[in-house]
């Protein structure tokens, strides 16, 4: 049986305070992460080739990280801080978006979609701090590795973002976007929300797991929008 969202949907925007500003929401975490990650450009001073090889398994660390939160934390109850951020993504983020429906409405239909603001705060703190231990073995090396991982925190939000647009965007028919998209709108699908597609930048670490599932695009469902339906 499938599952209509409408009425989550529904009581979920009238749970919004009045005062949430999707425009402002988005903008600050992109100012901050911009801000953040220009800082660390910054104390790049002369970098030698070796240096810049740290981007790669940085990158290949945050992908491990990003697929070990989505999945441990994201799709399993936990206590403490975890059972907060399961609340929002399975709670509320997989049940304001299924398979059918993985368009967006609104702008106020952000809130379900970006990480909160204050998390862009948190996330720039601990790459400062990683800067600063690094700092004393490397400098370059210390400014690279942090300004890797946050770019890969503004990444997954901008991902993440345009998975959940209209087909016809513009940004939704670039040909990785929309690779990526087709991987996430499984990974809404009830029966493989907690056992595949975890990524949602590059499938790196699904690969290696064996967690990446794939489905022809023609397969995927029409979003009840294309059918005829009002928004």
């Amino acid at each position: 049986m499938s599952y209509d969202p409408q009425a989550f949907r529904e009581r979920y925007r009238a749970g919004i305070s009045a005062l949430y500003n999707p425009w402002l929401h988005g903008l600050f975490v992109f100012a901050w992460g911009i801000a953040s990650l220009t800082w660390f450009c910054g104390q790049l001073d002369q970098v030698r080739p070796w240096e810049w090889l740290v981007i790669l398994p940085t990158l290949v660390f945050f992908n491990w990280g990003e697929y070990t939160i989505h999945k441990s934390l994201g799709h399993h109850k936990t206590s403490g801080p975890g059972a907060l951020f399961y609340k929002r993504h399975t709670g509320d983020h997989h049940s304001f978006f299924v398979t059918e429906r993985m368009v967006y409405d609104q702008a106020r239909d952000w809130r379900v979609i970006l990480f909160p603001a204050w998390l862009i705060v948190i996330y720039s703190l601990a790459t400062l701090a990683a800067w600063w231990l690094l700092s004393f073995l490397n400098g370059n090396i210390a400014a690279l590795f942090s300004a890797t991982l946050l770019a890969g925190y503004l990444s997954y939000e901008v991902f993440h973002s345009c998975e959940h647009l209209a087909d016809d965007h513009p940004l939704a028919r670039l040909p990785w976007i929309r690779h990526m998209r087709q991987l996430h709108a499984l990974h809404h699908r009830r029966d493989l929300m907690q056992t595949h597609n975890f990524n949602l930048v590059f499938p790196l670490t699904d690969w290696l797991k064996g967690t990446l599932h794939w489905e022809p695009i023609a397969a995927r469902p029409q979003p009840l929008s294309q059918q005829g339906e009002s928004r």
